[in-house]
């Protein structure tokens, strides 16, 4: 028996107890699938043979226990379930080691990660990372050397890239650091704020304006984002910008990207190519490796910089050097219990991490497509698999709904009517922040408290199933009524979550 999905009371399709032939055998092989995987992963963490094998064999039994095909959606909360319980086990590895030794530990001591490898050091916050970054490494093609440089957050990371650059170049007053900015994540305007100073600003490009901006010149560091954390989700066209960049008289020589929502597409050996023979150039990729790199389980704060250079100075080595003394010295880096979470086979493991993202971005497309079309409370569905042409980062791991009625109140109305139809549903739609992971999140972003404009962001996870069905006729279903006075008459004591 698999799950029948009918129309309830209002009007929606909802979870009963059989399914039409064909949806049920798509639920079957989608858990199937993540089942697989799941065990894929636990393998990879017992191999390592870290005194917790008998825990792991435990978790695999209970996860081959799992029958995707007599009632998927009663396996799909199982699955949830084993996902979490599969994160908390790799969690209690650091927590070990956390118990074990102070944050300045004790030099005669032997301490090891789950892998087995040493890690010396004196003082938590210098931490040595090297096995991490070395796994992270990859070959940067002919005339290019690179480095990785980790940090407990990619913020942290950009900040410090960013100071490093004014400590290295050292300009002045008559001369600053200028930056130019080609995006819109709202906590890198509010970084790139509290850095602007004397000798470092930064000038905000318009999604249209990227190739006038480079010939008109004047700026050292080109800081970009492939798409646009905005209400547009922009994408940027990298063929365009290199023909732009290779005509431009005075080009900027440092080119800082941003690759947080894409980074298993952003193609880092072409863009190299397309940089190389017009002298000196410094390339830094920088990303959360909390999202896309963890197989949506968030075992550890973590911010990569990939490090690139042709010729210099700076080179990727004298950057990585400063960088990785300025996390030490401000305590930037990852924590004992991070390492240990992290130093697992399927972190930085590239296949991995293309197989999580894929199915991330392809459930986010699903998604965007499933409602398009629907109007009311929805005004537009935004998503750059819904433009055709669009360059080929044409993904996106959320997507983003228009209000029609856009104030802060609305969007905490319908928050707290999605919050009441997976409750009255029973199934795993969270409210909550960020994505990438394996189930379904949702939430309204307030970028900036004094404009109080809402984004509303859909974060679909990697997993396929009965829930995201249910998720989509649910959002089709409130965002096709006519407007929010018809969400407040089908739910009449309902009362808007605060979201300031």
């Amino acid at each position: 028996m698999g799950v029948r999905r009918h129309r309830d009371p209002a009007g929606v399709m909802t979870a009963g107890t059989q399914a039409a032939p064909a949806t049920g055998r798509r639920h079957r092989d989608e858990l199937s699938l993540e089942r697989e995987l799941l065990t894929g992963l636990a393998a990879l963490a017992e191999a390592q043979s870290a005194g917790d094998e008998r825990q792991w064999a435990r978790f695999r039994a209970r996860l081959a226990a799992i029958d995707v095909a007599a009632d998927p959606l009663a396996a799909e909360h199982r699955l949830e379930t084993a996902s979490e319980q599969l994160r908390a086990l790799l969690l209690r590895r650091g927590h070990r080691l956390d118990e074990e030794h102070f944050r300045s530990p004790d030099s005669t001591g032997d301490r090891r990660l789950p892998s087995g490898l040493a890690f010396p050091h004196s003082y938590e916050r210098g931490l040595p990372v090297a096995h991490l970054e070395s796994r992270l490494a990859s070959t940067p093609p002919d005339g290019w050397s690179g480095a990785v440089v980790t940090f407990n957050s990619c913020m942290a990371g950009l900040g410090h890239v960013l100071q490093s650059l004014v400590h290295m170049l050292r300009p002045d007053e008559r001369r600053p650091l200028s930056v130019a900015y080609w995006g819109d994540y709202f906590e890198t305007d509010l970084l790139m704020e509290y850095l602007g100073s004397a000798v470092l600003r930064y000038d905000k490009v318009g999604v249209g304006d990227l190739t006038e901006t480079l010939q008109r010149g004047g700026h050292d560091v080109l800081l970009i984002e492939p798409v646009r954390y905005n209400w547009e989700l922009d994408v940027l066209d990298v063929s365009a910008l290199l023909r732009a960049w290779r005509s431009a008289p005075d080009r900027p020589r440092i080119i800082v990207v941003d690759t947080t929502l894409v980074s298993p597409l952003w193609p880092t050996r072409a863009f190299l190519d397309g940089l190389t023979g017009l002298g000196d150039v410094l390339v830094v990729e920088l990303r959360s490796g909390l999202k896309l790199d963890q197989q949506g389980l968030e075992l550890a704060n973590l911010g990569i910089a990939e490090i690139y250079s042709h010729a210099g100075p700076p080179t990727a080595d004298q950057l990585a050097s400063t960088l990785r003394l300025a996390r030490s010295t401000t305590g930037s880096g990852i924590a004992v219990a991070a390492a240990a979470a992290l130093d697992t086979g399927f972190v930085a493991d590239p296949a991995w991490t293309r197989r999580h993202a894929g199915q991330v971005f392809a459930t986010n497309a699903r998604l965007a497509r499933e409602l398009a079309e629907v109007r009311g409370i929805f005004a537009e569905v935004v998503h750059p698999a819904l433009r055709p042409g669009t360059p080929g980062l044409a993904q996106s791991p959320f997507v983003i709904v228009k209000l029609a009625e856009d104030t802060l109140e609305n969007h905490g109305l319908l928050l707290a009517a999605l919050r009441r139809e997976v409750a009255r549903r029973g199934i795993r739609f969270t409210h909550g922040s960020s994505f990438g992971f394996r189930s379904h999140r949702f939430e309204t972003i307030v970028p900036r408290v004094a404009r109080r404009e809402g984004l509303f962001k859909i974060a679909a996870g990697s997993r396929s199933g009965p829930f995201l069905d249910i998720i989509t006729d649910v959002l089709r279903d409130l965002g096709g009524l006519s407007g929010m006075a018809a969400l407040r008459a089908r739910f009449p004591d309902l009362k808007a979550i605060p979201l300031l």
